[in-house]
Parts: structure tokens; C-alpha cells; sequence
């Protein structure tokens, strides 16, 4: 049965009161409290509803499900002493299943009780990730018992294949930064490091706090060349005649850094419940690796519950090279709860703090950009531009990028020598790139200017990438403007079918149908643009084409 609409709000408000009075009132029946948990559940109250669940459980301890449901939501909020407590209640009435087996390890890798964790790991045998995880743990547990020869015999990559041997070579590496054998471990994570996607600035850190421990500063100050923030504070970290210091020295690190990578690699596609319980045990573990709560923050944002998500970055240390890409985050969870001045706020402080990079202003120009507010975009993408290497003159890899989003953002504020001119040289530093070309072609196009040139670059975007239907869409409308009317159609067909439901697609295939003769089905795609959600302007086009066909809509508006 549906809950009446004044049911729903009177439950919500006994939840939403502060906690200071609900203590203060006589205890709920277990089903209130069970009905109050899921609408705290439901509004992002992870906290609340793990508070109810667990009273309700402490009300009816003999119903298995509800002990579940408070462990779960414990974990959910961060509450490692109700987790732990709990995790160890399931086992002892033989309700433990491999997700309670990783938070009773937790428990007791921080206590360092090696036989308990020993006993723990069993209970991960049946799960799908032990493969990956099982031997990782039995090496730290043999590395806690001072076996470390043992341990590395474990983790010896050659025994493993794919994902698993991916996590395996990187826990030996810090397995072996944690035994003081500084070569093995600096040729270790530079091996890694080779295999892996550049931007991982963890490694780095790894592999050169090794190679300094070896004795060769100078090769360990050539690794930290960049300006990621983490970056940055190792290397004046060395300079300083300091120590970078090793990313995992102990078992309770390891386990961290494994858990923490398998809730990132588990939530890219999507958010998964795994996904959080490994973010969770990450932040148990090694709540002084700033990156364990970013992560978890990430997974608990994809996961829509933003409170917690807020509360999880905002556990980063305000002075740890993170803290800026933290600020960052919770601006992006703020301006996705409508709490948008602010996120504002934050990421102008971002930008504006000492040891802000040009991420900071892009995030903040893409503020502004979203509102469009465009010369206030464009006054951030120019001082990210400034940021980049040799004053935004070419150097970086990505600088292509600050161009392109200046030179959009000035086309878009009627700006168009600027607007052209930036990107220009956008497309001089990246010329295969697809965007570029298609934006600088298409607006050309627009404009009636230069449009052998549009054509020419138009079709090149569209050779590039033949299955975006924005770009095979400008490859259509070349065609229209060029009175191939036929081929546009065509073209325009397929652009259509790539994006069935963008107002411009649906537009222009209208215009090439009526052109070619075919009335009715121009006036059918012009009626299925209006209801796709175009702009003003398009609407008054649309609706001018539908009354007065397309020859008297142009000739009005002209």
C-alpha cells in the first residue's frame, strides 16, 4: 500500500528534528523506527537511517535482516566503531558473508592481531574479488609477522594475469619500500609506472621517495617534474632536505591503498554498493591518506548521496597537497544540490588560493560557463591559460583545451575575431583534434564566412569521428548551405539517427526534407524539434517554419 501523502511528511519530520530533542523522546516501536530508517535512507540521511536501524535492531536482535541492513547503513555513513561492533555480531550468530569478513580484517589489521586477520581472510574466500584481494592480504598479513621474504614470494606478479596482477605489482612495490629495499622497490615502481596511464602522481611519490632512500636526489627531483599539487609538495618536501616519505610502510597503508583503488576502479562505469564498502574500509584503514576520502567521496557523489559525500571531502587536512582538489569536489556536490552560490565561492577560493593551478580557474570558468555568464568564463579560462607553462604559449599537453574553452565562450558573447582567433590556436597546437575543427568549421559555417574552409575542416572532424552526430550533423549542414540538398538529407539522416533527440538535428533534417520536396516529413521533424527542449530563439523559428513553411519563415526573419 501507498503511505498517504501527510503520513510521508509527518515521518520525515520526525527524522529531520535535531538530535538533541529525538533523544529526549520516549523510544520508537521498531516500526517506526524501521519506517523513519528508509525515509532517512531515502533523503540522503545515510547517518539518520543508520541511528534508526541500529535502535531498531537493539529492539529485536533476533531478526537476522535488520542486524544486515544497520551493518550495511553503518558502513554507508562512515561509523567504523558501529561497523566493526556489528560485523562482529553477524559472526557471532553465523550471519557473516565475505563483506563482513573485510571489515572484521579491518578490525584486525588495526589492532595488528595477525591470527585474527588470518582467521578473517577465510571468510573472503568465496567472494569474487578474492582473487585480487586474497593474496595481497595473506602478504601483509606474513609481512605483519615479520616474513617479508614470505610476503614477496606471495606477491610475485609472474603468478598473476590481468587486473589482479596490476594490484599485485603495485603492492609489491610498496611492500617493498616498506622493507627498506630501495632499488628493488624505485625499479619496481618505475615498471609500474610504465604500464599505467600517465597522471597517477602516487607512483611518482613512490618511486621517487625509493630512489632518494637509495641515495640519488637528483634523479628523485627529475621524477617530481610537474604541477599536480601532490607532485609539487614532494618535491619541495626533498628540496628541503626532507624525507617524500613511503606511500604504505605497513600493513594497515597497504590494505588502505588496495581498498581505496578497488572502490575507484569498481565505481567508474557506475556506482556499485561494493564500490562504497571498499571506499569505507579505505578511509577505516588509512584515514591519513588524504586520497582514501576523496575517493570515498567521489563513490558516495555517483551515488547521489551528497551530504555524506560533503562530509567525506571535507575530511581532507586544509593544508595537505589535496586540499585544493577537495574544495573542488564539494563544489561540484554543492552546485548539483542547487546550492550553487556555494559552490561558487569555493572554487573561487580554489582559484585564488596561493597554490592554485590552472585546474582550479577551468573548474571555476566551467562555473560560469554552465550559468553563462560568459566574460566572467572567459577572465577564469585566461588566467588558467596564464597558469599553463610558458604563459599558456603551447606548452602542456593539454593546452589545446584552455583555448578551445576561451575561444567557445567568446564566440558565445558575440566575440568572434576573438573568439576566431583563440580558436585558431587551439587548432595550431592539436590539429587532428575533432572538437576543434568541428567548432571552428561549424562556426565559420554560421557566420557565411570562409566556408570552403568550414567544408574543408568540417569534413576532416567528420573523418576523424565518424560517430559523433554532432560533428556528422555539420557535415550535413556544409552540404545544405552548399544546395546538395539531396546529400544533406542523407547525411542529416544519419546525424538524426546518432542523435535522436537534439533540437538543431532534428531542425536541420526538416530544412534538407523540405528543400528535397518531401513537405510533410519537414513539418514532422520541425513538430518533433519543438517538443526536444530547443532554445527560445529556436522555438520562434520553429514555429514560424511550421506556419509559413521554411522559404516565408527565413524571408520574415530576415
Amino acid at each position: 500500500m501507498r503511505i498517504p501523502v501527510a503520513a510521508s511528511l509527518l515521518l520525515l519530520a520526525a527524522w529531520q528534528a535535531p538530535a538533541q530533542a529525538r533523544a529526549s523522546t520516549p523510544t520508537i516501536s521498531p516500526l517506526h523506527g524501521y519506517v523513519l530508517g528508509r525515509a532517512a535512507f531515502a533523503n540522503d540521511a545515510l547517518t539518520e537511517a543508520a541511528q534508526f536501524f541500529d535502535a531498531v535492531h537493539a529492539q529485536q536482535p533476533e531478526a537476522p535482516e535488520l542486524a544486515r541492513r544497520a551493518f550495511e547503513l553503518a558502513v554507508a555513513a562512515g561509523d567504523k566503531k558501529r561497523a566493526l561492533a556489528l560485523a562482529g555480531t553477524l559472526q557471532a550468530n553465523g550471519q557473516a558473508n565475505a563483506e563482513v569478513a573485510v571489515l572484521l580484517l579491518t578490525d584486525a589489521v588495526l589492532r595488528k592481531d595477525w591470527n585474527a586477520a588470518a582467521a578473517a581472510r577465510t571468510g573472503l574466500s568465496s567472494a569474487g574479488y578474492a582473487a585480487v584481494v586474497g593474496p595481497i592480504v595473506d602478504a601483509w598479513i606474513a609481512h605483519g609477522r615479520d616474513d617479508t621474504d614470505g610476503a614477496l614470494a606471495i606477491l610475485d606478479p609472474a603468478q598473476f594475469t590481468g587486473f589482479a596482477r596490476s594490484y599485485v605489482t603495485e603492492q609489491r612495490a610498496h611492500m617493498l619500500a616498506a622493507a627498506g629495499r630501495w632499488k628493488e622497490a624505485a625499479e619496481a615502481y618505475s615498471l609500474l609506472r610504465a604500464g599505467t596511464a600517465s597522471g597517477i602522481s602516487f607512483l611518482r611519490q613512490g618511486e621517487a621517495d625509493a630512489v632518494a632512500q637509495s641515495g640519488d636526489k637528483v634523479r628523485a627531483l627529475a621524477l617530481l617534474d610537474g604541477d599536480e599539487p601532490p607532485t609539487v609538495a614532494a618535491r619541495e618536501r626533498l628540496k628541503a632536505g626532507k624525507r617524500i616519505g613511503a606511500l604504505a610502510p605497513d600493513a594497515r597503508r597497504g590494505l588502505g591503498w588496495m581498498a581505496a583503488r578497488l572502490a575507484a576502479d569498481l565505481s567508474r562505469e557506475r556506482p556499485v554498493p561494493l564500490a562504497l564498502l571498499f571506499a569505507r574500509t579505505a578511509t577505516f584503514l588509512a584515514p591519513d591518506i588524504a586520497a582514501s576520502w576523496l575517493i570515498c567521496g567521489d563513490v558516495l557523489a555517483r551515488s547521489n548521496s551528497r551530504e555524506a559525500a560533503l562530509a567525506a571531502y571535507a575530511m581532507v587536512p586544509e593544508k595537505d597537497a589535496l586540499a585544493q582538489t577537495a574544495r573542488i569536489r564539494r563544489a561540484e556536490v554543492l552546485e548539483a544540490m542547487g546550492r550553487g552560490t556555494e559552490a561558487g565561492a569555493m572554487l573561487a577560493e580554489a582559484a585564488t588560493a596561493p597554490d592554485a593551478g590552472a585546474d582550479a580557474w577551468v573548474r571555476l570558468g566551467d562555473w560560469h560557463r554552465r550559468a553563462e555568464r560568459f566574460d566572467a568564463a572567459i577572465e577564469a579560462y585566461s588566467r588558467a591559460i596564464a597558469a599553463t607553462p610558458d604563459e599558456g604559449s603551447g606548452g602542456g599537453a593539454g593546452a589545446w583545451g584552455l583555448w578551445f574553452l576561451r575561444g567557445s565562450m567568446k564566440e558565445r558573447a558575440q566575440d568572434w575575431p576573438g573568439a576566431e582567433a583563440d580558436l585558431r590556436k587551439a587548432l595550431l597546437l592539436s590539429e587532428d583534434e575533432p572538437v576543434v575543427l568541428n567548432y571552428l568549421g561549424y562556426s565559420l559555417l554560421d557566420r557565411g564566412l570562409k566556408l570552403s574552409e568550414a567544408a574543408t575542416l568540417i569534413k576532416k572532424a567528420a573523418t576523424l569521428r565518424p560517430d559523433d552526430g554532432g560533428i556528422v550533423d555539420s557535415l550535413g549542414w556544409s552540404q545544405y548551405r552548399q544546395g546538395r540538398y539531396d546529400e544533406a538529407a542523407t547525411t542529416l539522416e544519419r546525424a538524426s539517427t546518432l542523435e535522436p533527440t537534439d533540437p538543431t538535428v532534428t531542425d536541420h533534417l526538416g530544412d534538407a526534407y523540405w528543400k528535397i520536396g518531401r513537405r510533410i516529413e519537414a513539418r514532422f521533424r520541425w513538430r518533433a524539434a519543438l517538443a526536444m527542449e530547443p532554445s527560445e530563439a529556436q522555438k520562434k523559428q520553429l514555429t514560424a517554419k511550421l506556419d509559413y513553411g521554411l522559404d516565408a519563415a527565413l524571408a520574415m526573419a530576415n
